[in-house]
């Protein structure tokens, strides 16, 4: 029931997303009841039939707001359930706190639940994003190494400068060195923190909704 409820209010937020205005032809024809029931079953604040008004006005057509908010209250009374919130909180979408008050302890306690599961996932993106930044570093710090071996091997160089060469490649060697512990390390912290959300998620997908 949780996975058929948050597929339906993802169908109608795929359908309405990215309509902060109307068209002259939606201001014409549309069922502001119908309207509003959509804007509440997305967890939109029914501060947006300001936006309707301000799309429509300039067509001549003013939305009716009791049919609007007739419908705003019914859609949001579907949206209000513990397990929209989850699913809301899991893709990290924000909460325009719109749910009744007797609706409104248990959505947001599962939409922290959700909310749980974002954060952590956020924090494993973050450390695969940081492991291919240091991992880009690593193939240039490698490139320059070997440039500055060859050299060392074909160059026709003084005294001087192979040691000034040398003492280069050393510095370039450790940052490799530091380089490839750092890498390591975030892997395996990839590694638990992903076993970790795998493990929370069972828990509180299973458990609870």
């Amino acid at each position: 029931m949780r996975q058929l409820t948050a597929l339906l209010s993802l169908g109608i937020l795929l359908t309405i997303s990215g309509c902060a205005t109307l068209s002259e032809s939606q201001c014409v024809a549309s069922d502001w009841q119908t309207v509003g029931y959509r804007d509440g079953m997305n967890g939109t604040h029914h501060a947006q039939l300001l936006k309707h008004q301000n799309a429509c006005v300039k067509h001549g057509v003013t939305p009716d707001r009791t049919a609007y908010m007739d419908g705003w209250n019914d859609g949001v009374v579907q949206y209000c359930q513990p397990d929209n919130g989850f699913a809301a909180g899991e893709r990290g979408a924000a909460y325009a706190n719109v749910c009744p008050d007797y609706l409104k302890d248990a959505f947001y306690a599962a939409y922290q639940d959700g909310r749980q599961l974002h954060l952590a996932q956020v924090e494993i993106n973050d450390m695969n994003r940081a492991i291919s930044q240091k991992a880009h570093g690593l193939e240039h710090l490698k490139k320059e190494i070997s440039a500055t071996e060859a050299l060392l091997i074909e160059g026709d160089l003084t005294s001087l400068e192979r040691r000034e060469l040398l003492d280069e490649t050393k510095e370039l060697a450790k940052e490799q060195g530091q380089l490839e512990t750092e890498i390591e390390a975030l892997k395996i912290d990839v590694a638990v923190k992903t076993e970790r959300l795998a493990n929370l998620r069972h828990k509180l997908v299973y458990a609870s909704y």
